[in-house]
């Protein structure tokens, strides 16, 4: 019986690790992919603004559905997955829109998007990690 109740208590613990390691990596991918796209503003690099909307795409992906992201909240922040959802609409958009604005070279609209992305950032680790 004990032998159940360790093994039932690792399963769970494991779980829960990994589910904080998915939401570590995905933060860490989108803060890279940020970090990218700020630099290549910055230098004039339209590869490197690439390259970093190409990492907050799929550090954004986890977040694409409510169901999801209730997994990987925390049990007092699950109430908040709507919250982390709309953050993560907004910023698909906003990526496709400095896409768009990158290709027609439209760099003053597209910084603006970048601009939104991080907006929308800070507006959800404000409201679901009580900034």
């Amino acid at each position: 019986m004990k032998l159940g109740k360790i093994l039932l208590s690792s399963i769970l613990l494991i779980g829960t690790l990994s589910a904080e390691d998915i939401m570590q990596k995905s933060m860490s991918t989108m803060e890279q992919g940020m970090t990218k796209i700020q630099k290549g503003f910055l230098n004039n690099n339209v590869d490197l603004i690439k390259e970093g909307s190409m990492l907050v795409k799929e550090g954004n992906a986890l977040f694409s559905d409510t169901k999801v992201i209730k997994e990987y909240l925390p049990a007092d922040k699950k109430h908040m997955a709507n919250v982390a959802a709309n953050s993560s609409e907004r910023i698909a958009l906003d990526i496709n829109v400095l896409e768009l604005n990158l290709d027609n070279k439209a760099y003053l609209n597209a910084a603006n998007a970048y601009s939104d992305m991080l907006n929308a950032c800070s507006k959800c680790h404000a409201i679901v990690r009580k900034w």
